[in-house]
């Protein structure tokens, strides 16, 4: 039998209670104090300090358990559906609660799992699934990590993460008749309201901004800021330097990998050259940046924990910038807009995002997030209408 049978038969009458049972026990065991999972996947995965990975685990799983759980599948699953019985799933990138969300979920609606890790982070998958098996053997038995690009044949869906040019690529690989669900390339943005308290909005943003080093589609490539009465936009730069030179002692980066202290020397030379931009940089290292820049003027989205403050003009100037970021906005975080509920709502779905969130919160997002605009689980899912007789 080979590794896509194995998984079908362990699937096969999975009770959809047990599922839900040992994803909240492998949840609570991530987020636990002084939890073994945490432990093993910082000595393993050097990319993060283990205070990024403490931070970013325990806080953004705060409210991943069972009854979450149990919502998605009131919420997603009704009437007469087929989950499908293998899920392939290709992940990209290095944010561990990102990848615990895609196994979990193809889990949750009934499927299993065989998902091939990232390049950057293959530790975070595997230890998710062994804190399946320590939870429940059988659950923790529908789930293979590899690489055998061969599965994309044998199964049922395809879930793939990553740059746009890889979906398709994978896409093309995808028989007409299977399920394939692609979630592309994608930008968040902080944006800080003419009401905001500077300093708060500052640490707010700069906590976002530190988890995960910027490495993440949640990680600020812009903080907007409605820059009246004028200056506000210069003020919140400098207390976001004075919260990013605070947290580079709480949650210190981690190491960075071949390339990326050039490519922050070079970007950090490039912007001090500039008169049109006003640079604050970490005293020693290139631990953080700041860059103010113009609203006339499109700086490159923030690398790692270097970031560029834009003043824009209202909540018309927020929109202006964000329409120019569709279809690449995943999520933006808001404070102090005194047209929060309607305005920025508007703002956020004609620019493509799926996620409106409070300032401070794009790392921690809610195990039933509407990724991309999508349910949780639904895309997966095969349905049926069932028409009464006489209906017509």
């Amino acid at each position: 039998m080979n590794a896509g049978a194995e998984l079908r038969h362990a699937a096969r009458g999975l009770d959809p209670e047990r599922v839900v049972r040992a994803l909240d026990q492998a949840f609570a065991a991530w987020r636990a104090p002084e939890s073994q999972w945490r432990r093993r996947l910082a000595e393993a995965l050097e990319l993060y300090s283990r205070e990024v990975l403490d931070e970013g685990i325990v806080r953004g799983l705060e409210h991943w358990n069972a009854d979450a759980l149990r919502a998605i599948r009131s919420r997603e699953i009704s009437g007469h559906v087929r989950p499908p019985e293998l899920t392939a799933l290709w992940l990209a990138g290095a944010i561990p609660p990102a990848a615990f969300s895609a196994i979990a979920l193809p889990l949750l609606a009934g499927s299993a799992v065989y998902a091939r890790p990232s390049s950057s982070d293959s530790h975070g998958p595997a230890l998710f699934a062994a804190s399946l098996t320590d939870a429940d053997p059988a659950v923790g038995a529908c789930v293979a990590l590899g690489q055998d690009e061969q599965l994309l044949d044998q199964a049922d869906a395809v879930v793939a993460y990553g740059r746009d040019e890889t979906l398709e690529s994978v896409r093309s690989r995808v028989p007409a008749a299977r399920i394939f669900v692609g979630y592309g390339h994608r930008i968040s943005v902080a944006a800080v309201g003419r009401e905001a308290d500077l300093v708060s909005a500052a640490e707010q943003v700069a906590h976002d901004v530190s988890l995960y080093d910027g490495r993440g589609c949640l990680s600020p490539a812009y903080v907007l800021v409605d820059d009246a009465p004028r200056g506000r936009a210069r003020a919140l730069a400098e207390a976001l330097a004075e919260a990013l030179e605070y947290l580079r002692g709480k949650l210190p980066r981690g190491r960075l990998q071949p390339g990326e202290e050039a490519a922050l020397h070079e970007l950090r030379a490039t912007h001090a050259m500039s008169e049109a931009t006003r640079v604050w940089l970490s005293r020693d290292g290139t631990d953080w940046g700041v860059l103010l820049g113009l609203e006339s003027i499109r700086p490159p989205p923030g690398l790692l924990r270097n970031v560029p403050v834009v003043p824009v003009t209202g909540s018309q100037g927020l929109a202006r910038w964000c329409a120019g970021l569709a279809p690449h906005l995943s999520s933006l975080a808001v404070g102090g807009w005194p047209d929060a509920a309607g305005a920025l709502a508007r703002i956020g779905l004609q620019s493509g995002a799926s996620r409106l969130c409070p300032l401070g919160a794009l790392q921690l997002p809610r195990l039933e997030w509407r990724h991309d605009g999508r349910g949780a689980i639904e895309p997966l899912l095969r349905s049926l209408d069932v028409e009464p007789e006489g209906a017509r």
